[in-house]
């Protein structure tokens, strides 16, 4: 009898659960038709999720819902939608939340990504802002540190004598070492541990950041002890957050007085005036490094394959930096000015390669209404970049590579207001976009000019290469192609 009561309780409270559910998310957009307990998982798969939200999305109108199991998730996939939701001031600030996840619990709990708006936050994002200001995008600053790692960078292409082989690493201590002088006064030399950890947490944040890895951990906290890949990627962050922290401390015991004004002096100085906490030093430097090395570099390992796959784009470059910059010295920012064919390069190169195709999720932090539709608090938010770069309905010929459609009928750059530079959301869009835009533009145009200014890239006819089609590349959080070699032969 007793055994009979609980059950029925149990059946009672389940339908009552299940009749709250669905009159509390009943109202939001339409989407796919889901499965009981399952969802839409059947038509999201996991290695091609990218893809099945454009394909999914071209049924609806920007917006719709899909279940993941049994939690509607928003999708924005058309750049009106995302422009009013996530960036005009009546919703800004509700689709400005973070999802309470497992990153931001046991990982990450102190750091700016991942946490929820509050006062801290927003305090150690302005720090944050400042600090790579200061020392990070202040022009002769970093043209100085980045054109001190070109330089190294080609001297070793040019000690290779034109064998064929893969730049990821060089362009791991490229990307990286800007970052570390910014964040620690310090540069490393290839192979250095240091440099390592860069990589090593990059790939685990990669591996995390995927939607559905990130749903599960949610969702299923064990699979972190369960999963191998996941399990892997969770102490391959512990344990590099545990580096740079124990790092960047020997650093600063061993200069004292001497270490140079950087990103960690700045937040040692918060520190001891009592403004920020151990933990937000910490969160804030591993985001940092995060930020700085996770999407800048595979975006120059996805140019310099442009540069091969489409060697018409390559010439013309040169001949740009020809004309503008010369042999005798190498390019700096300034010269961006008088480059408007390299800068519509790189625009294009945002745009047709999208390397995050959908940024982290967002929650939103209070109930609405949008268009006729209710929005619950705490509804899980992607919007889908990759579509918005690729629309047909606006883009002409979105699978051509052609930086020509940013340049105006005299040659000249297009406006920044113009509206096909608004809709390139590589860098996010409203409260949640990056900070360091403006660094990573620098890095990937000194980096790519500097490049071609002294090399003609050329693949090696006895390596594969890849596709020069973007949507052939395995869909992961971050874009870029498979490993490839490529030959750089001296120009001068």
């Amino acid at each position: 009898m007793l055994t009979a009561i609980i059950l029925g309780a149990a059946v009672g409270l389940f339908i009552a659960y299940i009749y709250q559910w669905k009159r509390k998310y009943s109202k939001m957009p339409p989407g796919p038709k889901p499965l009981p307990v399952l969802g839409n998982f059947q038509e999201i798969k996991d290695s091609t999720m990218l893809y099945d939200l454009t394909r999914l999305g071209s049924q609806h109108d920007g917006i719709f819902t899909v279940h993941l199991l049994m939690e509607p998730v928003l999708i924005l996939d058309q750049f009106h939608t995302i422009r009013d939701l996530l960036l005009s001031p009546a919703y800004a600030d509700i689709f400005s939340g973070r999802v309470n996840s497992y990153i931001s619990k046991y990982l990450l709990p102190d750091d700016l990504f991942f946490q929820t708006a509050s006062d801290t936050q927003q305090y150690l994002r302005k720090l944050t802002f400042r600090g790579i200001k200061r020392y990070g995008t202040a022009l002769k600053n970093v043209e100085h540190l980045a054109q001190a790692e070109i330089q190294e960078m080609i001297n070793r292409c040019r000690e290779r004598n034109e064998v064929s082989f893969d730049p990821w690493n060089d362009l791991n201590q490229y990307v990286s070492n800007v970052i570390l002088v910014m964040l620690c006064g310090r540069r490393f030399q290839l192979g250095h541990k240091t440099l390592e950890n860069c990589q090593k947490i990059s790939d685990a944040y990669v591996v995390l950041l995927h939607h559905k890895n990130q749903f599960l951990i949610d969702n299923v906290p064990f699979s972190t002890t369960l999963i191998p890949q996941l399990r892997h990627a969770c102490q391959s962050l512990k344990d590099g957050c545990h580096y740079f922290t124990e790092t960047f401390d020997k650093i600063s015991q061993e200069s004292k007085d001497t270490t140079p004004n950087c990103l960690y002096t700045l937040l040692l100085q918060e520190h001891e005036e009592g403004l920020i906490s151990t933990e937000n030093i910490k969160g804030v430097m591993v985001d940092s490094v995060l930020a700085g090395v996770i999407t800048t570099k595979p975006t120059m390992y996805n140019a310099l394959a442009a540069m091969v796959n489409f060697p018409e784009v390559q010439k013309k470059i040169q001949e740009e930096i020809q004309r503008v910059v010369g042999k005798d010295r190498l390019p700096g920012f300034e010269d961006r000015n008088e480059m408007p064919y390299s800068k519509a390069v790189e625009l294009e190169i945002h745009r047709f390669y999208t390397p995050v195709g959908t940024p982290g999720p967002r929650n939103t932090t209070q109930d609405c209404s949008y268009k006729g539709y209710s929005i619950p608090k705490g509804t899980r938010v992607i919007y889908n970049v990759w579509r918005v770069h690729h629309d047909e309905s606006f883009w002409e010929n979105p699978f051509t590579f052609d930086p020509t459609r940013f340049l105006d009928d005299n040659g000249e750059l297009l406006p920044s207001e113009d509206e096909k530079r608004q809709r390139l959301l590589t860098f996010g869009v409203g409260k949640r976009s990056c900070i360091g835009e403006k660094l990573a533009r620098v890095r990937i145009f000194l980096g790519l000019t500097s490049i071609l200014q002294n090399f003609d890239l050329v693949r090696d006819p006895s390596e594969p290469f890849p596709s020069s089609d973007p949507s052939t590349y395995e869909p992961k959080f971050i874009s870029q192609p498979p490993p490839y070699k490529l030959q750089f032969k001296p120009r001068h």
